[in-house]
């Protein structure tokens, strides 16, 4: 079944950019209004977040959410045929400096980063250093994920993520071995912070699109605890074919900060990045499972 899958995802990503889109126009709203794909989930996280916007404001929102969602899917898809430079093209990067600066400490380095935007096509860019002006190999690019329960996902899922050789990857439960092994190394790994934590409860908690929230723990406690420089990266989409990765240093060493405060930064930072574009976070996550009173 993998291969089959596969072999039809192949043959779908050869066809142009433009007739993916049309697909997504169907893709989104087959998911919105047919199979209405966690819908009261995607209206409730949104009306909390925003209890100003009016109903309408927030059905704009909700069919923004589903057009975004079936375009990072099609564009997913994409990327299995189109070239690196071909990639490249749908996406700029900004804040390189901060970035390097860090990278100067001759540290690993953390990248706090939301779903928001497309989070996938960063996976799949040409050479860092000649298109981009980062100081860092592209096998440095290292993505932490959680793994997909079901066994075939993940093998999809990692396939289209390693099939440019852009990027690395490693699961979320080896990241700290990881780490401490190669402490010594310059890399930078990225952390998708904005889910429900494990537990659903956290030492850290922030004021989050008007809401109390509990956040991840574990990227701002590995920092504190090996000193690395820390990093948001906003992923924006100012539209399609025109994806930003934009770096923001929070702090050069985590170690020296106050408990919370790399965490507080994040949820800061990327709701800013929300507002901004409210359409294009994965308002489809359970995020709030757990309310504070």
């Amino acid at each position: 079944m993998y291969r089959v899958v596969l072999f039809l995802l192949y043959a779908l990503s050869w066809l142009p950019l433009k007739v993916h889109y049309a697909f997504s126009r169907i893709l989104a709203w087959f998911l919105h209004r047919i199979l209405h794909y966690r819908i009261s989930t995607v209206v409730a996280n949104i009306a909390r977040s925003f209890p100003e916007m009016s109903y309408d404001e927030i059905e704009q929102t909700v069919r923004d959410f589903y057009r975004n969602l079936a375009d990072v899917i099609v564009e997913s898809v994409w990327c299995l045929g189109a070239s690196t430079e071909k990639i490249g093209e749908q996406v700029r990067i900004t804040g390189q400096e901060d970035l390097n600066r860090a990278l100067d400490l001759n540290r690993n380095a953390v990248i706090m980063v939301g779903h928001l935007g497309n989070w996938e096509i960063f996976t799949g860019l040409p050479d860092l250093r000649t298109h981009y002006g980062i100081d860092l190999d592209n096998k440095d690019f290292v993505y932490v994920y959680k793994k997909p329960s079901s066994a075939m996902a993940d093998k999809i899922i990692s396939h289209i993520r390693l099939h440019h050789g852009s990027c690395s990857i490693i699961e979320s439960h080896q990241i700290i071995r990881h780490i401490i092994k190669h402490r010594e190394g310059r890399k930078a790994f990225f952390f998708i912070c904005d889910q429900n934590p494990y537990f659903n409860v956290s030492r850290f908690t922030a004021d989050f699109l008007s809401q109390k929230t509990y956040m991840i723990e574990g990227p701002e406690t590995i920092a504190a605890r090996i000193g690395m420089p820390v990093l948001y990266c906003g992923l924006i989409r100012h539209g399609r074919r025109d994806n930003e990765a934009h770096f923001r240093l929070i702090t050069e060493n985590a170690a020296g900060c106050p408990e919370g405060y790399v965490t507080s930064e994040f949820a800061r930072l990327l709701e800013t990045d929300i507002r901004n574009h409210k359409g294009t976070w994965l308002w489809s996550h359970k995020r709030w499972k757990k309310r504070i009173a």
